[in-house]
């Protein structure tokens, strides 16, 4: 059975969770490091004062650090090494981890392009049980319909869900389209739930970031919280959750 995958988005924490979901014991941190390595996991790679994102992999981790696959660009790379600060999300066992690194060396592992990094000394841990978030994919994915100018002059924008949860939502922005704002609030919002109905949530910009994939194609991505959200939103976001849930959950059994 295949485990719903986890959005590689950067996590904010309170102090208090903090104290529940941080790693600090060194052999804790290796063990989870080596082990998405050995996996092979996705790890998003965060620059450029977290407005940029590519996906990599971890190489190979040792207890003096860990060795990260160049990016596809040169370009992107030269930026990263001369980044102060660098965020990677990746996942361990359905959790989401994240660690932050201030130190980046560019240079070679098995005579291919990569970074060393040295072993962080802390490392969220986080697989949070009150959002649920569901993955869309194309052809069927979730629109969400913007009015980003005032009356008379409106014109409704049509922008993909990436992601969904009771909390908020990741849309893919394209060229020549809206552009979003990170704090600016949308109040003309329709995400069309396919048998439950259409919510008119407020949206609040997050995070705004650029997305290279491995093979080099760049993505603009909003990540938005749902302001306020009314009951009726809520109760319908529920629904569609559960509903989406069980339909998985159907599918994994016959697979």
């Amino acid at each position: 059975m295949r485990n719903k995958e986890v959005p590689l988005k950067i996590e904010v924490v309170t102090r208090d969770e903090e104290n529940d979901f941080i790693l600090h014991d060194p052999k804790e941190i290796l063990a989870v490091l080596r082990d998405i390595a050995a996996r092979r996991s996705r790890v998003a790679l965060y620059y450029n004062e977290d407005n940029s994102m590519v996906l990599t992999l971890l190489l190979a981790v040792d207890e003096t650090g860990l060795w990260v696959d160049a990016a596809a660009s040169p370009i992107d790379n030269r930026h990263i090494e001369r980044s102060r600060r660098i965020v990677f999300v990746s996942t361990h066992n359905q959790a989401k981890v994240q660690w932050v690194s201030t130190e980046t060396t560019q240079g070679l592992f098995q005579n291919m392009p990569a970074f060393f990094l040295p072993l962080p000394r802390k490392l969220l841990r986080l697989q949070r049980r009150n959002y649920y978030r569901l993955l869309n994919s194309e052809p069927d994915a979730l629109k969400c319909y913007i009015h980003a100018h005032p009356h008379p002059a409106r014109q409704r924008h049509e922008m993909t869900v990436l992601d969904l949860s009771i909390g908020g939502v990741a849309l893919v922005c394209v060229a020549n389209d809206v552009q979003l704002e990170v704090g600016k609030r949308y109040t003309d919002c329709e995400i069309d739930l396919p048998g439950i109905g259409s919510i008119h949530p407020v949206i609040e910009v997050r995070s705004l970031f650029e997305v290279t994939s491995r093979s080099g194609e760049v993505s603009r991505r909003a990540g938005c919280e749902f302001y306020q959200p009314d009951s009726d939103t809520v109760m319908k976001l529920q629904r569609y959750v559960a509903q989406m849930q069980q339909q998985l959950a159907q599918k994994q059994r016959t697979e």
